[in-house]
């Protein structure tokens, strides 16, 4: 019954089965309400009124971080781009990530091996990986003099692979390298403590897991850095080092109305509890990861137990994953995501709390009539 209620405070019509929180989040209705009343108080001429301290106490809170590091672009992209482009890196410096990053955490990099000359390696990952000391020894066995900075995505896209986050950012203390963080998926999936993680920078889009209005992100920059990387985007205040990180929220004319949300999709998943949530999405996510894998023809490629988080990723001998998708959603108005990076041609499932049990059956059941 409990869930049937979070259910209602969504406007995901009955028969619409949506497994793609990991692209974008549904907005409840809250977070609706919220942003459509700064927009409504823009449309009256009145201020949209962001409190910002308040603002980055509530997040800071959220996400285990100091507020005062908080910058808020867009999305996860923007944010990577921020650090990217802010880092004083010269042609033959070495950013090292792996072969399971989003375009949005990998294409600054790629921007800048080609216009800088900096050396870009991106590391193979096991599929499915069950080692996570294995991953840190090929970052460790990677590491070269040129070695500046090392980027990884905290929970991957792909598979949904929890990356030990917290021994690559040792690895890159030990050898004073910069930690770069794509952190899109952890918040609203996973309780998220950013302080004892103590990266560098952290980059995020609330807009997937935690619900937010669409074009909602947040980077967190470490404190010795809230003075040293240069603006992307430069608008007033942007040389005046005493504002720390909030120069780089200075971007001129902007929607407050995202911010609103944010700010409310935090009090809907605080309301319910993240433990709460978390637990949830684990339940759901085993729930189809057992159900898909017992299909014949199926592999699934992501990780099992606490190693994977919200995603099951799997391949059909012998389908496409495109014209699977494309059945599945003609037949039972179900929305997936096929990982076709890399050629890798896998399809996604991401569920989350307004999911239930029952729906997570019928998608089982469309997905073996198609086998």
């Amino acid at each position: 019954m409990f869930w049937r209620i979070v259910r209602g405070e969504f406007l995901i019509p009955g028969d619409r089965i949506y497994l793609n929180v990991g692209t974008l989040g549904p907005q409840p209705r809250v977070v609706l309400d919220a942003a459509i009343e700064t927009m409504r108080r823009v449309a009256m001429t009145l201020p949209p009124g962001v409190d910002w301290p308040e603002l980055k106490r509530r997040v800071g809170l959220f996400v285990g971080c100091d507020p005062e590091g908080l910058v808020f672009p867009r999305n996860t992209t923007e944010g990577m781009s921020f650090v990217a482009h802010g880092l004083e890196l010269k042609p033959g410096d070495e950013v090292l990530s792996t072969d399971h990053e989003h375009v949005g955490g990998i294409s600054c990099w790629q921007l800048l091996a080609a216009r800088r000359g900096v050396r870009l390696r991106q590391l193979p990952l096991p599929t499915p990986a069950d080692d996570p000391a294995e991953i840190v020894a090929r970052f460790r066995g990677a590491l070269t003099r040129r070695t500046r900075v090392i980027s990884i995505s905290h929970v991957n896209f792909t598979t949904g692979l929890v990356m030990p986050a917290r021994d690559i950012v040792a690895l890159c203390r030990e050898h004073g390298l910069v930690s770069v963080i794509d952190g899109a998926h952890p918040p609203g999936l996973l309780r998220l403590n950013l302080g004892e993680l103590d990266p560098d920078f952290y980059a995020s889009s609330p807009h997937k897991w935690l619900l937010a209005p669409q074009g909602t992100g947040f980077l967190y920059m470490r404190a010795d850095w809230r003075e040293r990387l240069w603006p992307t985007l430069a608008s007033g205040g942007w040389d005046d080092r005493s504002l720390g990180a909030h120069r780089f929220n200075h971007l001129g004319t902007f929607d407050e109305s995202r911010l609103t949300g944010l700010a409310a999709a935090i009090g809907f998943l605080e309301t319910i509890g993240m433990d709460r949530v978390e637990a949830r999405i684990r339940a759901l996510r085993q729930r189809l990861a057992e159900r898909v894998a017992a299909l014949p023809g199926v592999r699934v490629v992501s990780p099992s137990g606490p190693l994977v988080a919200g995603m099951v990723s799997f391949e059909v001998a012998g389908r496409d994953a495109l014209e699977l998708q494309r059945r599945l959603a003609e037949k039972g108005n179900v929305r997936t995501r096929v990982i076709g990076e890399y050629d890798y041609g896998w399809m996604r499932l991401s569920p989350h709390i307004y999911n239930s049990p029952e729906e997570l059956d019928r998608f089982v059941q469309l997905l073996a009539q198609e086998l």
